[in-house]
């Protein structure tokens, strides 16, 4: 009994553990149920499914059958279109297949062979024409008929087009160019692949370095399109290349870098291939692949470093690399600098040709060199470097100029046509200039030394002793006589004469010039030392001149000939000033003995004076630079602008000061009212504007006039007429002072039912009218006229609308109106043109009428269509508030 106890005893336990082991399996299977689901996951996260386009959304769910070891060939006729075989494929109602480990041919137009193509899984879509549409993905690879090579786990064929798109990262491989980007559109049929996002491509010289991985270039850009028909790459947006090479002069390596926007990789054109054999097939040309060059577009930056040499960058908005020349071709702003011993050689030009190996560069266009202390200019250059890229010759042409700068002085020679040659110690040995040449010395610093000048028409040779130093200068044709001022006074100038032919008299001393006579062409220019707004340059030209000079070899006075003209041009360009010019019949140039520059023209005969917009006329004129005034006599003088017109007996014009001052029968000519300023209120803005004076005085800079004497301003029948006239143009401001009158617009008035227009006639001693608020002021003893309407007053206000035409007056203090058969005072009117309504204040305000008899009040509204008056308000504060009113009864 006690074992049998002991027995039910354990059972019972077991019992008792039972949910608990079942509770211990049940999350043992969850825990193996995840674990196969995140396996399955895990295998199947790079497998995707099929994109399908549109038009097959729709495909058949139902099976037909199912195959193990598929194979298919389509024909048409006897030629071959397209082989399929596979694994296992399963085939739906609409004969689409699910196909697995498949194979796929397809040939071209002559049944031959083209492309082929592999994948894991296919979903193939018939279309009619013998066509289809091949999803394909899982390890998808694709050989074309061109040795294309492409690498993508996904892809969609369309046999139609014979195109291969992918979505997802693909990489490609053709002889020696291989890449990979993210998405392509391969064209078989156009033998062409466009590469949709972060291209990168490597080339190579071979394929046994393409085998090692020796690559020659590297290649990114944002997107790239790589014809192989045409041997073509092309690379947008944000391009890199990357070069490794080796120096054809130096045998070091050479390391090049290449940025651009945008660029086209051109490589070994196909009639370069091997001669065509059974392992060699049409079309067929490894060396096909070899870069032959590119080209670049944009924002384009070059750095190429030799060995351990200091870089050559190479700027320019386009470049064209030909690999086996190791040439370059650059256009728009080329910039090139070279760097040998940490000292550069810089060289800019609209475009260039730029030879690495041969150790050339040709410029064209604005080309500039910089080496050190030397600089060369010339619209073309074609120039030698030493093997440190440091320049040893160089051809310039076109406005071209040589300098040299160095502490004392700066040494130049420019001409046609130069040639540079530079010493093994890198500095400027010779220079030739060929044609009309030009070299110069001029100090930097010394007050002391003189500036040298010297011209040749034909040709100049100069050889250099070192950085500045010259050791000879030879020039073939004459010489122009230069006139250097020694001082270095504010006020001082250099003077040159030139002339078909120069006569030159010296003093019986034999150092002083006494009289230079030039004949032909002869021309006198005058330069002043300092650059100031008050200093000219000055060229003075005439058939002849006739010079007599001051002791030391300064002019005194030229005498031009005939049909003389002076330009005097600003030193320092300033607003409301500009280039001068003088002609004359003849003209004197005076210098000054001090400043050695002219402080007077005289001209007579036919002269003329023109200075920006501004020219005058006379038959004499003189000009005094101390005062900088241009004096007009005889001759009817006239000067004018853009804006007015004047003439007078004489004017005085102040070019510095801008103002101009005239006297004697003043008649000026406003173009148009708005070029005034639209400062008088004449009707029209478009018709010119005359006024007269015994006087007058222009402010052009602050575009003042004021006219005294008899002063009259006029548009058509409109006028104003005064002591003197005052004119803001500016401001569009006018004012008339002392016995004013005029008749500057009219009022429009019905009568018996007809609009007409009346003039209105106005007297003050004073008138003042401003453009902005359209008011017209009269001040003192005002009188107004309108046919047989009168007001008087101590002032009046006339209000004009936009066409300046009265829309209403206010008259004050001492107002009398009169009319035919009525009169009415008072001390404040108004009246309106619209309704021709006068409102009249006064204490009282009156009006007598023959007719009708008299009403007063202090207001009366006179309603003058209507013939009609209303009395209002009390004639006096503490009156007491009756209205007067007497009428004229009519006997019947």
């Amino acid at each position: 009994m006690p074992e049998k106890k002991i027995h039910d005893l354990r059972e019972f336990q077991l019992r008792a553990k039972l949910p608990l082991l079942i509770r211990y399996a049940a999350l043992a299977v969850i825990v193996i149920t995840v674990v196969a689901v995140l396996v399955g996951f895990y295998r199947e996260r790079n497998k995707t499914g099929f994109r399908l386009k549109s038009e097959h959304a729709q495909l058949s769910p139902d099976v037909i059958a199912e195959v193990n070891g598929y194979e298919r060939l389509e024909t048409d006729g006897n030629l071959s279109k397209y082989y399929i075989k596979a694994a296992f494929a399963r085939t739906f109602a609409d004969n689409h297949q699910e196909l697995r480990d498949v194979y796929l041919e397809t040939f071209d137009e002559k049944g031959e062979k083209a492309d082929t193509m592999t994948a894991q899984e296919v979903l193939y879509v018939p279309e009619a024409d013998k066509n289809f549409t091949a999803y394909m993905k899982g390890d998808v690879k694709i050989e074309s008929r061109d040795r294309l090579k492409v690498n993508t786990p996904n892809i969609v064929y369309t046999k139609s087009n014979e195109t291969a798109e992918a979505d997802q990262l693909i990489e490609f491989e053709r002889d020696n160019v291989r890449g990979k980007s993210f998405g392509a559109t391969v064209k078989l049929g156009e033998k062409r692949i466009d590469l949709l996002r972060d291209v990168e491509i490597e080339t190579f010289e071979s394929a046994e370095l393409a085998a090692s991985g020796v690559r020659y270039a590297k290649i990114n850009s944002v997107s790239a399109s790589f014809d192989q028909l045409n041997g073509q790459i092309t690379l947008n947006d944000n391009v890199k290349i990357h070069i490794d090479s080796r120096s054809k002069t130096t045998g070091k390596d050479v390391r090049t870098d290449v940025a651009a926007q945008k660029a086209v990789v051109y490589f070994a054109a196909d009639d370069k291939a091997a001669a065509v054999t059974p392992e060699r097939p049409a079309g067929f040309a490894p060396e096909s692949a070899q870069l032959k060059k590119f080209e670049l577009f944009e924002s384009v930056h070059i750095t190429s470093i030799d060995g351990g040499a200091s870089p050559t960058n190479i700027d320019a908005g386009y470049a064209l690399f030909d690999k086996a020349a190791d040439r370059y071709e650059l256009k728009n702003a080329v910039h090139i600098v070279t760097s040998a011993a940490d000292k550069p050689t810089d060289i800019r030009g609209d475009s260039a040709v730029y030879e690495q190996s041969a150790l050339k560069v040709s410029i064209d266009g604005s080309g500039e060199i910089t080496q050190g202390s030397d600089y060369l200019k010339g619209n073309s250059i074609n120039a030698d470097l030493f093997p440190d890229k440091k320049l040893k010759y160089a051809v310039l042409r076109g406005d071209a100029l040589i300098r040299q700068s160095a502490d004392a002085r700066t040494t130049s020679v420019s001409g046609p046509e130069l040639n540079a040659l530079f010493g093994d110690t890198r500095q400027l040995q010779a220079a030739n200039a060929v044609g009309a040449s030009t070299a110069e010395m001029i100090p930097n610093s010394d007050p002391q030394y003189s500036r040298v000048t010297m011209t040749a028409p034909r040709a100049m040779h100069l050889t250099f002793a070192g950085p500045g130093l010259l050791r000879q200068l030879t020039t073939e044709g004459r010489t122009t006589i230069q006139l250097n001022a020694v001082n270095s006074s504010t006020d001082s100038a250099n003077k040159r004469v030139t002339a078909d032919a120069v006569k030159t008299v010296f003093d019986d001393n034999g150092k002083d010039i006494k009289r230079a006579e030039a004949v032909g062409n002869a021309e006198l220019f005058v330069d002043p030392l300092r650059a100031a707004a008050e200093n000219y340059r000055t060229t003075v030209t005439a058939p002849r001149f006739d010079c007599e000079f001051y002791a030391g070899n300064n002019a005194k006075l030229c005498v031009g000939g005939k049909k003389a003209k002076a330009v005097r041009v600003p030193t320092v360009a300033t607003d409301g000033r500009g280039e001068q010019t003088l002609t004359a019949d003849s003209l004197n140039a005076a210098f000054s003995e001090t400043s050695k520059d002219i402080e007077r023209f005289d001209a007579v005969g036919s002269t003329k004076f023109v200075e920006l917009d501004r020219t005058a006329i006379a038959s004499q004129m003189s000009y005094t630079t101390a005062d900088t005034t241009v004096r007009l006599r005889g001759g009817d003088p006239t000067a004018w602008d853009s804006r007015s017109r004047v003439k007078a007996r004489e004017i005085d014009w102040n070019t510095s000061a801008k103002r101009t001052n005239m006297r004697g029968a003043v008649s000026t000519t406003y173009y148009t009212r708005r070029t005034m300023g639209d400062a008088l209120p004449f009707g029209s803005s478009d018709k010119p504007v005359f006024v007269t004076s015994d006087s007058a005085e222009f402010d052009h800079a602050a575009e003042t006039a004021a006219f005294a004497g008899n002063a009259r301003g006029w548009q058509d029948d409109n006028y104003v007429r005064a002591d003197r006239l005052f004119i803001r143009q500016s401001q569009g401001n006018f004012q008339a002072d002392g016995n004013v009158q005029s008749v500057m617009f009219d009022v429009k008035q019905k009568q018996k039912g007809r609009e007409s227009s009346q003039p209105v006639y106005a007297a003050s001693n004073k008138l003042n009218y401003d453009k902005q608020t359209r008011l017209v002021q009269y001040r003192e003893n005002v009188d107004i006229r309108q046919g047989t309407d009168r007001i008087t007053a101590a002032s009046a206000d006339i209000f004009l609308n936009e066409q300046n035409e009265l829309s209403r007056t206010v008259a004050e203090t001492g107002v009398v109106i009169t009319q035919p058969g009525r009169k009415a005072t008072g001390n404040w009117v108004q009246y309106s043109t619209a309704d021709e309504i006068a409102v009249l204040r006064g204490a009282p305000a009156t009006i007598n009428d023959s007719a009708n008899g008299s009403s007063q009040a202090a207001e009366l509204t006179f309603m003058m269509r209507e013939n009609r008056v209303i009395s209002e308000g009390k004639s006096k504060p503490s009156g007491t508030g009756r209205i007067r009113s007497v009428y004229n009864v009519k006997p019947n």
